[in-house]
């Protein structure tokens, strides 16, 4: 009997032993198992590492082209600012040199105008002084000294407004002294060179008195006629159509 209890108690004891070693082995295989997993997860976390590192230089390296690329443009727009600033300076000298060449040149300018404005105002005074004592010599019928006096303001100063009216007083004085051909011609003279000027009328109306008074009447008639369509309800042509009318 107690040798079939110790055969018992041996059979229990080697099917628990035999058990515990197939726990065992199943133990060893997952932790074989979990070894295995836990190298690939390293594996796999270094070859992540070193993409990312990898990534992380290829970006820094970017980073410093990115901003060695803007070093090199700020230094271009460094030296274009330089450039247009030195531009500008220079630009700046010569618009001042310019501004005071430019003042220059007008107040040289505006003194010469001045200058030449006072010559001319002079000069216009002394053809006014020219012309009165002429006029006043032949007012007081000094005609012989009145002529050269308006002979010379023609000559002198052909484009002065007073030669028109210097013309018209040889014609009275040609007139004055009986000279009718040399009268005939200068108011001739007269009515052509200023057909719209201000002795148009007198003229026509003188140059008829000419032919009268050498018995041109044929010719008297016809200027005559001309005065009356040419300057109508003029005292000139009055005078004319109050002569026709008395004939």
């Amino acid at each position: 009997m107690k040798k079939c209890c110790l055969f018992v108690i041996a059979f229990v004891l080697l099917v628990k032993l035999t058990g515990c070693s197939h726990m065992t082995v199943l133990r060893t295989q997952e932790l074989r198992e979990i070894q295995a997993k836990i190298d690939t997860l390293n594996n796999d976390m270094e070859s992540m590492k070193k993409e990312i590192i990898a990534e992380h230089n290829k970006t820094s390296e970017m980073l410093r082209l990115l901003r060695a690329d803007q070093q090199v443009r700020f230094n271009e727009l460094d030296r274009k600012i330089v450039t247009i600033e030195t531009n500008l300076l220079e630009s700046q000298s010569r618009l001042s040199n310019i501004d005071r060449k430019t003042a220059e040149f007008t107040r040289k300018l505006e003194e010469k105008l001045s200058a030449e404005a006072e010559a001319e105002r002079a000069r216009e005074q002394e053809i006014e002084n020219l012309f009165k004592l002429s006029k006043r010599d032949f007012d007081a019928g000094r005609y012989d000294i009145a002529l050269p006096g308006f002979k010379d303001i023609i000559k002198q100063y052909p484009d002065s407004h007073l030669v028109s009216e210097a013309e018209y007083w040889i014609a009275e004085i040609y007139y004055a002294q009986r000279d009718y051909q040399k009268a005939e011609q200068a108011f001739m003279d007269l009515i052509r060179k200023y057909p719209d000027g201000e002795r148009i009328c007198v003229s026509l109306y003188k140059l008829g008195l000419v032919y009268e008074r050498q018995e041109m009447f044929q010719s008297r008639d016809m200027v005559w006629e001309n005065l009356i369509k040419q300057c109508p309800g003029s005292q000139e042509a009055q005078v004319v159509e109050n002569q026709i009318e008395g004939e």
